[in-house]
């Protein structure tokens, strides 16, 4: 019970109450003890102060509860106490680590696969029911058309870049017999391959120098809505990724990367679309997704891949309507639907409405 975890160290929750408590005492004892006629003046300003104080404590105290057992909320790096929460509660991964059912080796007989490949934008991060995810709306879809036709498995993880998909694809195709990639690309899927230093690197969730946040639920809280976003790590970071894409040296070696995924497909008969899956919101000002998404759309196009930019698809929406939440700007249900209805149209129109 002492030990730190998703509702923080209990010991630093009862020093909340020993504080607040303390004040209280100190607050009641002076207005019962203490000489105020004899000090007028100085009676009146200690008295307002040990009152406001109190009042603090009662607010800072009902925050700290409010915070370490009520609040159940994802970030944007998933390291805050309501995060770790929020993955305790709502995730359930099977045995190869994807936050889907355990899925059988060998395919049944007259079923066609689908393997949703991507990082936390397919994963659902921020989404309760997995159902609302757009790869098992996809699956809904066909199961509404022809039951028991189509198996659709997501194949998805919290930080995977483009680096990190080959190989899980390359097992999707030769262990599991998947007959379509689906590829849910993010324009983060090419971070691993950019410049990082100690001082800076964005893919590392910002620490505290002078404290651990960790001790109290209300300091993570405010630490992680107010310190982090300041962080230059997380301000410049979409513009560190609009360096990498204008980097030729690193945009060749990220299509190399790319072009590794549409081989191992086309040596395997195995058919490939893409989805561009937009970021819903957008710091800094080199980042332009409508250039990133077209230089990589023509890169699909060119390789002969069938393509779909969800760009369009979220413009003229309210960002905060699309995010899982105010502080976290991963796709929400809403936005997901939307993901879902616009890779019917392109990919499988055939099925209707």
């Amino acid at each position: 019970m002492l030990a730190g975890g998703a509702f923080g160290y209990l010991v630093d929750y009862v020093l909340w109450w020993v504080l607040c408590l303390s004040l209280l005492v100190h607050t009641w004892c002076f207005f019962r003890f203490f000489p105020r006629k004899r000090y007028r003046k100085s009676g009146l300003v200690i008295g307002n102060g040990l009152v406001f104080v109190s009042m603090l404590g009662v607010a800072a105290l009902m925050a700290e509860s409010y915070y370490r057992f009520v609040c159940v909320e994802t970030d944007a790096f998933g390291v805050s106490l309501p995060a770790q929460r929020w993955f305790a509660l709502h995730t359930r991964l099977n045995s190869l680590g994807c936050r889907d059912k355990e899925w059988t080796i060998e395919k049944p007989a007259g079923v066609r696969r689908i393997a949703f490949v991507g990082d936390s934008f397919a994963y659902g991060w921020g989404i309760e029911r997995v159902g609302d995810r757009f790869p098992d709306l996809v699956y809904a879809m066909f199961e509404r058309k022809s039951p028991g036709t189509v198996e659709v498995m997501n194949v998805a993880k919290p930080g995977w870049d483009t680096g990190a998909q080959l190989q899980p694809i390359v097992d999707m195709i030769e262990v599991y017999g998947v007959d379509e990639v689906v590829l849910c690309y993010v324009a983060n899927d090419i971070e691993k391959l950019l410049p990082r230093t100690v001082e800076f690197d964005p893919i590392r969730p910002p620490t505290p120098k002078l404290l651990n946040p960790t001790t109290s639920c209300l300091v993570d809280y405010l630490f992680h809505r107010i310190s982090v976003p300041r962080a230059d790590t997380v301000s410049g970071y979409h513009d560190w990724l609009a360096d990498g894409f204008a980097d030729e040296t690193i945009w060749r070696q990220h299509q190399q990367q790319l072009y590794a995924i549409i081989q191992q497909c086309r040596d395997h008969d195995v058919t490939l679309r893409v989805v561009l899956l937009p970021f819903i919101r957008v710091n800094g000002e080199r980042f332009q997704p409508a250039g990133i998404h077209a230089a990589l759309h023509g890169f699909f196009q060119a390789n002969n891949v069938q393509v779909l930019d969800l760009l369009p698809t979220i413009a003229g929406h309210n960002p905060t309507d699309l995010m899982v939440n105010n502080h976290d700007a991963h796709p929400n249900e809403l936005a997901n639907k939307l993901y879902t209805h616009a890779i019917r149209q392109a990919f499988y129109a055939t099925l209707g409405s």
